[in-house]
């Protein structure tokens, strides 16, 4: 495991550190998994902040990764990765402990819907942007995925950011409801790690109950429903439109990185 855990008074500090903008691939998906089973044994009574040694908090998926895997793989490869990421979001999303992400760079697509799984968000105040820009990449958003942003955001907010694609300052992406506050960055963390510590161990089991129960009825519509309806997710991730628009975007940024 890459991700760096300390403790700081009673509260577990969680450093995503897979690569330079922690985009999502197979590592990055281990790297989760293994930290919050690593917080699951070593750290069951501490509440949880979330954030990046790197200077994005998540860039979203691997486009080149990715755009290789749905070139080349059949669709039941596919379905096994969109498990392993719809898994690792959930991971998140479920973990029965008080979870807060100090977002302290880019949170765009992925990456935002990470901190979104989070109970309590707080970004940096400049310097970033948010977003779910998938619509504008021609890259699908799963109906499990879809589930948690209605959660957190609520309809009409989940549909205008879902379907517009835009990407938005600190200012906005509080207002939106990405994030309950912003904060300079050299307080970030501080700040997030004071919050978390509100919740010591003698409040824990409630807190988790409390979450079980608020959560239950999308992750039961999670792991059913939307499971049948995702079974479209390879077929589409394959077709000649995705695959294009993908293209096109990593030849995008190659050229910019030269």
């Amino acid at each position: 495991m890459s991700w760096e855990i300390e403790r700081i008074g009673d509260v577990a500090v969680v450093r995503m550190n897979s690569n330079p903008m922690n985009v999502m691939g197979e590592g990055f998906f281990s790297d989760l998994n293994e930290a919050f089973t690593t917080l699951e044994n070593d750290y069951a009574e501490s509440p949880v902040v979330l954030t990046s040694s790197e200077r994005a908090f998540s860039a979203g998926l691997d486009l080149k990764y990715h755009l290789s895997l749905f070139t080349t793989g059949d669709e039941e490869e596919i379905w096994q990765w969109y498990e392993r990421f719809r898994g690792a979001l959930l991971r998140v999303f479920t973990y029965e402990r008080p979870v807060v992400a100090a977002v302290n760079g880019h949170a765009i697509a992925g990456g935002l819907i990470l901190a979104l799984c989070c109970d309590y968000r707080v970004c940096v105040d400049s310097g970033a942007r948010f977003g779910l820009n998938e619509i504008t990449i021609g890259f699908p958003i799963p109906s499990a995925i879809a589930q948690i942003v209605l959660y957190v955001l609520g309809t009409a907010i989940a549909q205008q950011v879902m379907t517009t694609g835009f990407l938005y300052e600190p200012r906005d992406a509080v207002r939106l409801g990405f994030f309950d506050e912003s904060n300079e960055a050299d307080k970030l963390l501080s700040h997030c790690v004071e919050f978390a510590g509100q919740y010591g161990p003698s409040l824990i089991p409630s807190y988790a109950f409390s979450k079980r129960a608020l959560r239950r009825e999308v992750v039961a519509n999670i792991e059913g429903a939307c499971a049948e309806v995702d079974r479209e997710l390879p077929k589409i991730l394959r077709s000649p439109g995705v695959l294009e628009s993908l293209r096109a975007l990593v030849e995008t940024l190659g050229k910019k990185k030269k």
